[in-house]
């Protein structure tokens, strides 16, 4: 299963059997009906927001009846959408094997998802579901265009459907029209209160739009709702140091690196800010920390190596840096800072041959930067950029070409 697949099926988690999660039964006689139990009970603690303990009972499920698809499933889903893909895919390889069908093809890909989910609206164009799940798989595929159109239409036809308004905001989102993501995600908490992704999402969309007042708010909120929510806390310290109230935004971020035991960005993101106010030192255990929940986080290695290197630990920097350029080859300012260290060092070789791919990168980089320019001059005769781009509230939402 290529990760293009994976994604692909984590867009489309909502179907009609996992539309309402019963209520968690009485504890099972047998491991397979304790591990349904849990995994009904994972979806719920999923749907309020209650992404890690989810996962734990989603890994529970799976452990005790590893060929239940469900339990595979949720939890290869849920793993991708906290952004861990690693431990995602064995998972979702899982359930394809278990039951194909229901995740499309055994050995598709997206293109394979989308062309099925194409005949599926062809064969059932009031069928709402189709589009909604055919809108999340184009959007996956970076077809925002597309995306948007059948998700309108799975809306026109379900105006009840909560996943499929969730999902058309998220598309709105990634095609940069955040006013009317906004109104389509106040729309579904008027309709469904307890819906907490669409809140997350909506804090999300305001930040995008620049209300970054309206999304403290709306993070404060769910703070309040869900006082052991790590992603809440993370987004509204996010927020909060979008809008420069660093003393804010370090409390709550350190109250989500508390809750978060493996989601990699709140230590990150609190050791950027502590290095931004003059903290560097403060900064190393959490960046290590972030480290050790995703060691191929080459963010983190950068910025490790940058502090060191202020500390005067070279060796350390050296090695730090020389694993972000490893886990990232194109970042240019990694290569940068190699090669002054190598300098200093009186490595002229190794030092020359950094620079070169310096400005190797930063040339390609500005090449890159004017072509789109120049696409955006012929305006929509421009193909669209396809890419997979992973869509959630700040701590998961990513994007680029």
């Amino acid at each position: 299963m290529t990760r293009a697949a994976a994604l692909g099926f984590a867009l489309a988690l909502s179907t009609p059997a996992l539309a309402q999660a019963p209520p968690a039964p009485a504890p099972a006689a047998t491991p397979r009906a304790a591990a349904e139990a849990l995994d009904r009970l994972g979806y719920q603690l999923g749907q309020a927001g209650r992404t890690e303990e989810a996962i734990a009972h989603f890994r529970e499920a799976a452990r005790l009846a590893p060929t239940l698809f469900d339990a595979q499933y949720h939890l290869g889903a849920t793993l991708w959408w906290t952004k861990q893909p690693d431990e995602a895919l064995p998972a979702l390889q899982a359930a394809v094997k278990l039951d194909p069908k229901l995740v499309l093809k055994q050995q598709g890909d997206l293109a394979g998802a989308v062309a099925q989910l194409r005949e599926a609206t062809r064969l059932g164009p009031r069928l709402a579901v189709a589009h909604n799940q055919l809108g999340a798989a184009l959007l996956a595929w970076g077809d925002e265009e597309g995306a948007v159109a059948s998700l309108r239409r799975a809306v026109e036809l379900d105006p009840s459907s909560t996943d499929a308004a969730n999902n058309l905001g998220l598309a709105l989102m990634q095609r940069g029209e955040a006013e009317e993501a906004v109104r389509t995600f106040r729309g579904l908490i008027e309709r469904a209160p307890d819906f907490t992704s669409a809140r997350h999402n909506l804090g999300s969309a305001l930040m995008q739009k620049g209300d970054l007042e309206g999304a403290v708010a709306i993070y404060r909120d769910l703070v309040r709702r869900e006082p052991e929510n790590a992603e809440a806390f993370y987004n509204l310290g996010l927020a909060l140091k979008q809008r420069d109230a660093f003393a804010e935004s370090e409390v709550e971020l350190r109250q989500a690196v508390a809750l978060a035991k493996t989601l990699p960005e709140p230590p990150y993101t609190l050791a950027v800010l502590l290095w931004q106010t003059g903290r560097g030192p403060e900064a190393l255990p959490f960046l290590r920390e972030a480290i050790a929940r995703k060691p191929d986080y080459a963010d983190a290695h950068y910025l490790l190596g940058t502090i060191l290197r202020q500390q005067g630990q070279a060796d350390e920097a050296l090695s730090a840096l020389r694993e972000a350029i490893r886990y990232q080859p194109a970042a240019a300012e990694a290569w940068l800072g190699l090669g002054q260290m190598l300098q200093q060092r009186k490595d002229a070789e190794g030092a020359a041959r950094a620079f070169a791919e310096a400005d190797r990168l930063n040339t390609k980089k500005a090449d890159a930067q004017a072509s789109r320019v120049a696409l955006a001059a012929w305006g929509s005769s421009a193909k669209p950029c396809v890419s997979i781009r992973k869509t959630r509230a700040p701590i998961t939402s990513s994007r680029g070409c």
